[in-house]
C-alpha cells in the first residue's frame, strides 16, 4: 500500500505544481497588497471607530481593531483566507478523482496494479501536502510583509492561526474529494466542498447575532481559525488535529463506495 500511496503522490503533486505556483504566487501577492496599507492605518483610530459601528456579525469576521498589526492582519487579512482557502481546497479536491474521471484521466493509472484504495489514498495525502505549501506561502509572506511593512507578528502565534486556516480548509477539500470519489461527479463535489466552506464562514458571523447558532459553532472549524485573539496570545492546535482527522474520516467513508464503482471506463 505505502510504495503505492508514494508512487501517486509523486505523480499528483508533480501534475499540479504549476497551479499550485500560480495560488501561492497570487496569494503572496494579495498578502504583501494588504500589508502594504498598514502603515496607513496604523495611526488613524478613527477606522476602528467605524468598525465599532458594523453589526456584530461583521465585527466577529473582521474585528474591531486595525491599529494593532495582529488587529490588522486578523481583520483584515485573515478574514478572508476562509473564501480563498475553500476556493482552492473544494476546486482540487472536486478535481483530483472526481475531475480526473470525467476528464477520462483515471483510465490508465487503474489498468495497472494500483488499486482503488492505495489512487484514493494517495490523492488524498496529496490535497494535504498541497494544502500545507498553500499554507506555508500563506505564512510565509504575512510574516515578510509584517516585518517589512511596520506590522510584526508573534511567528508562534502567526503559526498557530495559520495551521487552524489551512486544516480547516483541509476538512472542505476532503469533503470534496470524497464526494467525488463517491458519485464521480466533479460539479456536485466541487459545489459541497467550495460551498459549504464558505457557507461555514457565513454561519460563524451570524452567530454572534442568531443565540441558535452560536450553540452549535463549536462544529464550525472555521470558529477556532477566524478566534479575534489568536494572532495575540497562543491557542490549543486541538482543533487543527480533529479537522486533520475529520477530513481523514470523511475520505474514508468514501473508499468502499470509491472501490465498487467501474470507474475505468
Amino acid at each position: 500500500m505505502w510504495p503505492e500511496i508514494a508512487h501517486v503522490l509523486r505523480d499528483t503533486l508533480h501534475d499540479h505544481r504549476r497551479a499550485l505556483g500560480w495560488w501561492a504566487l497570487g496569494l503572496s501577492l494579495y498578502t504583501l497588497s494588504v500589508l502594504a496599507v498598514y502603515p496607513a492605518f496604523k495611526d488613524d483610530p478613527s477606522l476602528n471607530d467605524v468598525m465599532r459601528s458594523l453589526p456584530d456579525a461583521l465585527k466577529v469576521l473582521f474585528g474591531e481593531d486595525y491599529t494593532s498589526p495582529a488587529g490588522y492582519v486578523g481583520g483584515k487579512l485573515l478574514s478572508l483566507m476562509p473564501v480563498l482557502l475553500s476556493l482552492y481546497a473544494g476546486l482540487t479536491g472536486a478535481g483530483l478523482i472526481a475531475g480526473a474521471e470525467r476528464r477520462g484521466h483515471l483510465e490508465f493509472p487503474l489498468a495497472t496494479p494500483l488499486s482503488c484504495t492505495g489512487l484514493l489514498a494517495g490523492r488524498t495525502v496529496a490535497l494535504l501536502v498541497l494544502l500545507l505549501a498553500l499554507g506555508g506561502t500563506l505564512f510565509t509572506a504575512t510574516w515578510v510583509g509584517g516585518a517589512l511593512f511596520q506590522a510584526p507578528l508573534n511567528a508562534a502565534h502567526l503559526l498557530t492561526t495559520v495551521a487552524l486556516h489551512t486544516l480547516g480548509a483541509w476538512v472542505f477539500g476532503a469533503l470534496a474529494l470524497a464526494a467525488g470519489a463517491a458519485t464521480g461527479q466533479p460539479g456536485l463535489a466541487s459545489g459541497l466542498g467550495v460551498g459549504l466552506g464558505i457557507f461555514s464562514m457565513v454561519l460563524y458571523g451570524l452567530g454572534a447575532q442568531v443565540p441558535a447558532l452560536s450553540a452549535v459553532e463549536g462544529l464550525n472549524p472555521w470558529k477556532y481559525a477566524l478566534a479575534l485573539n489568536a494572532l495575540k496570545e497562543q491557542v490549543s492546535l486541538m482543533p487543527a488535529v480533529v479537522a486533520l482527522l475529520v477530513g481523514v474520516l470523511l475520505v474514508a467513508a468514501a473508499a468502499p463506495l470509491f472501490s465498487r464503482r467501474d470507474v475505468s471506463v
